[in-house]
């Protein structure tokens, strides 16, 4: 029997090597889904995980008590190992610290304890920060510090910031108060960190290290966030805080491991029962992470669900298409198995005969497609880690793989079935098989439950669960298909008439093959199915791709973008400028995130057109938008000079012989670095005092900012606004060499100076004199004031483009607001969306926002744009400049992170089933062309023995095919773009809801 079954596969091999191929098409997919379901979890969950914020992928416990043992290191590791017995579970880095919360001062203790001098000067010139004494084991490892490391008890090293705002250095000494101290501590300072990486979890995942809010009613020349902690070593905590309460902190940050070792809903059931058993422990656990556990439920669920229900639709196509390549060959077999049965075959070797050339190619498919299906699968995303998971996915692949076999042998006896019960004469008559009225029925009854499906999915499907939506691209196809089907064979019928009438032959015979031919339209409906689901599934995917790239671009705002750290905004500027000179690829930008009503974008709009991804949502164009954030301003006065020389006129109530008041020249220094030169103390009467401004040499100068009146303590270490009873005269400024910085005209004319925008009510009277500019400080107003007359170096108040959406606020307060600055602005335009923003912020002019605010400051976050033609060597040209790179982020990684997300891989699934099934109507077809070779080589010889032309006959061999794949094409194409119109996007790109405006 095997020799007789391998005999009739030689014979028909063409046939056979076709059902091979469709078997394996069919084993191969129903390999891969698992596969790729399974892998895809873990990509998920790696990928969620790697872009979760800090807060949402990090627990930490804290415990608070004195040092237990003597050793402030052992409880640390006693704590880590008691905080991973709770937690339970693997997949964390873990990060300990120790802390004693109070308020440090500069300065010295003085006799008797009392609050140390400069702590709180009149006036408001308070030093004093919230900065918490800490202990960050490795802490030295992950910043660059001047000075020493703190080693011995009572020494500490303070952030760049603090120490700025505090103005000490490695040597100075500064007081710690805590409610459990009798007077305040000394503490020495030997060193002054700057993290490596702000946002390494290292630092961002304690919010005890940095600062994360900013200060109020700050001194002018320190607006940064100034609480960072003071970094101590194990020493300060073992005897100088011995007998203080310290709190404990263990900060477990998770990996992509967390959630690939171990399900989402075994980590969140931990994590509940770790809170309790940190309570019960005397300790508090404090976590986001469910945030981001159920964002990987969520995808997992849609992956799970969208990956098998492709899989089972390409399973029924696979069957399908199996079905007509066997119920063809069939045709050709009759005659073949009527010969068997009259020579008195028994019914089983009949069966097994038949049967046989079809289960042959079928499991050697499968045979085939297991392997091929994971290659494939592991291809698209990527090898599974998890060697349980690994097992588990090679089982049901091989389950899927034997489902798939079944079915595939099932369509095969399906479509055998009419044969094997025909008699002999109907066998080798050879006739036309009648279609039953069973099947037209049957017809009938798939179209009406795909038209009630469509409707329900329509009308009634929502959110994730709706497994049916996922379906009903296929379902739509279906019941369309088998109309449009039955609607060629009838329009063919009814073409034959009017073609032989009008004696066009050719198109005449045409039709009677289509109108005629059996099973033509169920090949016909195979071919509109794929061709729909395949164009449906493309154009889904691919406006998904469009809304990732759009989204990322939106997101991202340039090709590239650097996230650097500087002194200040002024030298972000200066430095980005310099190492992009042509202002062809570069562009400083900073964005305000934590602060003001709105999110701020601050850009050098000159560049904007050049570097920023510019999208349609952004309102008008980029050029347009750079003009009108970029209008024409006064230019700055700038100091080249080394030496200032100012001739003033001041007179200074005495009733108050203890104040020290100094007319304060502010600069810009060349890095943006604020400079004050102290002319003073004042006194009564007209002098002229030269100040040495040695930064003011170097190119480009020190550009002028304001003039002020500030009052010093007796140590005039601490600078603050004035108190009344000052008058100043400026009668001019000049610099090395005798030229004017400020001349007498510029001084008298009033129009070439403002005062401050930053909200803050004036300190000062300002009008001019015949002689130069009159500075009275103002009475005495309740809380901050600027204490500063400005020189008109740019527009005010500040023109802004918004995005429509804005956050509540009262009627009049239109400002915008970045780090501690906030000043008036002129809206100016407005855009659905803004880059990196979204629909709710603003962007403004990066030179002249730092020019207004006149804070000095930096902001939270610096960033330099690329554009995609920016040179390799540009980070070093930025580093050359200063810059410290600690991070980029690209528009194309951006959008290929959103690709890995559970609906996108779903999506991809459906899309690539769609492909194979499109493989699968390609082979049906070259079966049916194999199959009808014989038989059409008879009737076209028919033809040209009766003298029709060879021409004819050529013509009519081919038109058939061609038409019947041409109509079915078109129609699939009509199908989708129905499917697009009625159903839309069955599954969302972004689960999030985000939609392009």
């Amino acid at each position: 029997m095997l020799a007789l079954v391998l005999a009739a596969l030689r014979a028909r091999r063409a046939q056979a090597l076709t059902l091979l191929l469709l078997s394996t098409l069919a084993a191969a997919a129903a390999a891969a889904a698992p596969w790729y379901v399974l892998s895809s979890t873990e990509r998920v969950a790696t990928r969620h995980v790697e872009s979760a914020p800090i807060h949402e992928r990090s627990l930490e416990t804290i415990g608070e008590g004195p040092v237990e043992g003597g050793s402030i290191e052992a409880q640390l590791a006693a704590s880590a190992d008691q905080t991973r017995r709770i937690v339970g579970l693997t997949g964390f880095t873990s990060y300990t610290g120790a802390y004693v919360s109070g308020q440090t001062s500069p300065g010295t203790v003085p006799a008797g304890g009392a609050k140390p001098a400069g702590g709180a000067a009149a006036g408001g010139g308070d030093r004093s920060t919230n900065s918490p004494v800490m202990l960050r084991p490795d802490a030295c490892a992950h910043a660059a510090i001047e000075g020493a490391c703190p080693a011995a008890a009572g020494e500490v090293m303070l952030s760049y910031r603090t120490a700025r705002y505090m103005q000490v250095k490695p040597g100075d000494q500064v007081m710690f108060a805590n409610s459990g101290l009798p007077h305040p501590l000394p503490l020495k300072v030997v060193g002054v960190y700057r993290p490596d990486d702000p946002n390494d979890p290292f630092w961002s995942s304690n919010d005890q290290l940095l600062a994360p809010n900013l200060p109020t009613g700050a001194p002018p020349d320190m607006t940064e966030p100034v609480d960072d902690a003071m970094l101590t070593g194990p020493a300060t905590f073992d005897k100088t805080l011995a007998t203080l309460p310290v709190r404990t902190v263990v900060d477990l940050v998770a990996q992509p491991q967390l959630l690939v070792d171990n399900t989402p809903e075994d980590v969140r059931a931990r994590l509940g029962a770790a809170t309790v058993e940190a309570g019960n422990n005397r300790l508090t656990l404090n976590t986001e992470l469910p945030a981001t556990i159920s964002k990987v439920q969520r995808d997992r669920r849609l992956v799970s669900l969208g990956v098998p229900v492709g899989a089972f639709q390409l399973l029924v196509l696979c069957w399908f298409a199996l079905y007509l390549a066997v119920k063809y060959t069939g045709e050709e077999r009759r005659p073949d198995i009527g010969l068997v049965k009259l020579r008195g075959a028994t019914r089983g070797r009949t069966w097994a005969l038949v049967s046989g050339q079809s289960a042959l190619p079928m499991l050697a498919g499968a045979v085939l497609g297991l392997p091929i299906g994971y290659v494939a699968a592991t291809a698209v995303t990527g090898r599974i880690r998890d060697a349980t998971v690994n097992e588990q996915a090679a089982a049901l692949s091989a389950g899927a793989v034997v489902v798939a076999v079944l079915g595939a042998l099932l369509a095969a006896l399906l479509a055998e079935r009419r044969a094997l019960s025909s008699s002999v004469s109907e066998l080798l008559r050879q006739g036309t098989v009648r279609i039953r009225l069973w099947r037209e029925l049957f017809d009938l009854i798939l179209v009406a439950l795909a038209v009630a499906a469509v409707y329900q999915v329509k009308h009634r499907a929502s959110g994730d669960a709706a497994g049916l939506a996922l379906l009903a691209p296929g379902l739509a196809a279906l019941a369309f298909a088998l109309v449009a089907a039955r609607l060629i064979t009838f329009t063919a019928g009814r073409l034959v008439e009017g073609a032989l009438r009008h004696g066009r032959a050719a198109r005449a015979l045409t039709a009677i093959y289509l109108a005629r031919r059996p099973g033509v339209h169920r090949l016909a409906a195979l071919m509109i199915v794929t061709v729909a689901l395949l164009t449906t599934s493309a154009l889904t995917w691919g406006a998904g791709r469009s809304e990732g790239r759009a989204r990322a671009e939106l997101e991202v705002g340039a090709d590239r973008v650097l996230t650097v750290r500087a002194e200040n905004r002024l030298a972000l500027l200066e430095a980005v400028r310099a190492a992009d000179p042509g202002g062809e690829h570069a562009m400083a930008v900073v964005e305000s995130l934590i602060s003001g009503y709105d999110r701020a974008l601050l850009v050098d709009s000159p560049r904007l057109a050049k570097v920023a991804t510019w999208r349609p949502e952004y309102g008008s164009s980029a050029a347009q938008t750079a003009a009108l954030l970029h209008p024409d301003a006064p230019k700055p006065v700038m100091v080249t000079g080394s030496e200032l020389t100012v001739d003033y006129t001041s007179h200074v109530d005495g009733s108050d012989s203890s104040r020290v008041v100094f007319l304060d020249v502010v600069l810009a220094d060349p890095k943006g670095v604020r400079l004050a030169a102290h002319v003073g103390p004042l006194a009564e009467g007209r002098k002229t005092v030269t100040m040495p401004v040695p930064a003011c040499a170097t190119a480009p100068g020190c550009r002028l900012s304001s003039l002020q009146i500030m009052q010093s303590t007796q140590e005039q270490k601490i600078f603050f606004s004035s108190r009344p009873g000052v008058e100043v005269t400026v009668h001019g400024i000049t610099q090395s060499g005798g030229q004017a910085v400020l001349s007498k005209e510029m001084l008298t004319d009033r129009t070439k100076w403002r005062l401050g925008v930053n909200g803050n009510p004036p300190n000062l009277i300002v009008g001019p004199v015949p002689d130069g500019l009159k500075l009275t400080v103002a009475p005495v107003r309740t809380g901050t004031s600027d204490p500063g007359v400005y020189v008109l170096d740019t527009p005010a108040p500040l023109t802004s483009v918004r995005a429509t959406r804005r956050q509540p606020r009262l009627v009049g307060d239109q400002r915008v607001t970045y780090g501690s600055t906030s000043i008036s602005e002129a809206i100016g335009g407005t855009a659905l969306r803004l880059p990196r923003l979204g629909d709710t912020g603003v962007m403004v002019d990066l030179e002249y926002a730092d020019r207004l605010g006149a804070d000095f400051g930096a902001g939270e976050s610096l960033q330099v744009w690329l554009n995609d033609s920016a040179p390799r060597d540009i980070k070093d040209r930025l580093r050359a400049q200063g810059l410290i790179v600690l991070g980029e982020e690209t528009a194309d990684g951006v959008a290929d992170r959103y690709a890995s997300f559970g609906p996108p891989l779903t999506l991809q699934f459906m899309l690539l089933s769609a492909i194979v099934g499109l493989a699968l109507a390609v082979g049906s077809a070259s079966v049916v062309a194999a199959v009808e070779r014989r038989p059409r080589s008879r009737e076209l010889g028919a033809l040209r023995s009766q003298g029709a032309p060879s021409r004819l006959v050529r013509r009519v061999s081919i038109e058939g095919y061609l038409v019947l794949a041409g109509v079915s094409l078109l129609f699939g194409l009509i199908l989708a773009v129905l499917i697009r119109a009625y159903i839309g996007d069955v599954l969302p790109y972004f689960a999030d809801g985000w939609r392009a405006p």
